[in-house]
């Protein structure tokens, strides 16, 4: 090329044709080299995704934070018994009914069985996994590795937090839990109280037989006080007997836990039954429709329903009357 062609070129802009065949070459070994590293980095970050993804499910399991799914069959209760059961409890029916719209919304605490390979004992959530029985569904739990103390920890726990023991089942779990050898601080610290009420509970469990707390049920309206005073009844002289026909008639098992423990109340505390403490009013027919008790603070009217469903209703609506008739003729 001469020179004066060479001079041209670059005057008009042109690059060396030489050089721009060596920029060219260069060009896609770039593109290649960035593709590369770009390509890496994307699958370092992929690889460190799934190592942490790793480590957090090993942590989880670990720590108990994993929720599984177990058949009831292989799931038995706490060595130690929180709750009292009885037929017929208004809360299990709505907890039930609640698992089959909605599901189960908060899992149970389970420990592997410290002597059945292959099956569960269970630390808190006992109505939960009945409830899945009757639903023959599966139970959503937490699987840990438990000492007996932390299982009656976090049973204890559980609960206090729940606020739905009744006095008489906490008064039995800190029994049961003195019975199996566990010193005062831990029934202490599973209960969530101090010793002087640790104290209170189980002198009044021991007070009280086992089988008349199991016939009653959780009675949850009953304190300390009352269960003082129904376990002083029970234990006079005459009593047991009178107490085992109460326990064993057919209208104690329709009453709910509550009812029954003002029923054994009522009737132990009612002065003995003469002529003059119970009498009964007839109608001209000579059917017996009123039984009229009198007790040394209160008179009450038992009405036969079944002989007369209206005449209690109609009394009631009399009551006004009764008693203006009362003050006015003079019966101050």
């Amino acid at each position: 090329m001469s020179r004066k062609d060479t001079l041209a070129d670059f005057l008009s802009g042109h690059d060396n044709p030489e050089p721009q065949s060596t920029d060219n070459a260069e060009q896609p070994v770039r593109h290649r080299t960035a593709s590369s590293v770009k390509s890496l980095t994307s699958s370092l970050r992929l690889l460190n995704a799934d190592a942490q993804r790793a480590r957090s499910l090993e942590q989880q399991i670990s720590e108990g934070s994993q929720v599984v799914e177990l058949d009831p069959a292989i799931l038995d209760r706490s060595f130690i018994s929180d709750r009292i059961s009885v037929a017929g409890d208004p809360d299990f029916d709505a907890l039930v009914e609640s698992i089959k719209v909605n599901g189960q919304l908060v899992p149970i605490l389970v420990r592997p069985h410290p002597d059945q390979a292959g099956r569960w004992q269970v630390a808190y959530g006992h109505r939960r996994v009945r409830a899945a029985e009757l639903l023959q569904v599966k139970v959503k739990a937490v699987g840990r590795e438990l000492t007996d103390e932390e299982l009656v920890l976090a049973q204890g726990k559980e609960n206090s937090e729940r606020r739905d023991l009744s006095f008489i089942e906490r008064a039995s779990f800190a029994m049961h839990l003195e019975d199996r050898g566990f010193a005062r601080t831990v029934i202490i610290a599973a209960l969530c109280v101090d010793k002087t009420e640790v104290a209170k509970l189980i002198s009044v469990a021991r007070a009280v037989p086992a089988e008349v707390v199991r016939a009653i049920g959780p009675a949850p309206r009953a304190g300390r006080p009352r269960w003082l005073a129904l376990s002083k009844l029970i234990s006079e002289p005459g009593n047991q007997k009178r107490l085992q026909s109460i326990l064993a008639s057919e209208s104690w098992q329709s009453m709910t836990s509550d009812r029954r423990f003002e029923h054994l109340i009522a009737a132990f505390s009612e002065a003995p039954v003469n002529d003059l403490a119970r009498e009964h009013w007839n109608d001209p027919s000579g059917r017996r429709l009123v039984t009229i008790k009198r007790e040394q603070i209160r008179t009450t009217f038992v009405f036969d329903e079944r002989l007369e469903p209206s005449f209690a209703q109609h009394v009631a609506s009399c009551l006004d009357t009764l008693y203006r008739d009362f003050k006015g003729g003079g019966g101050e």
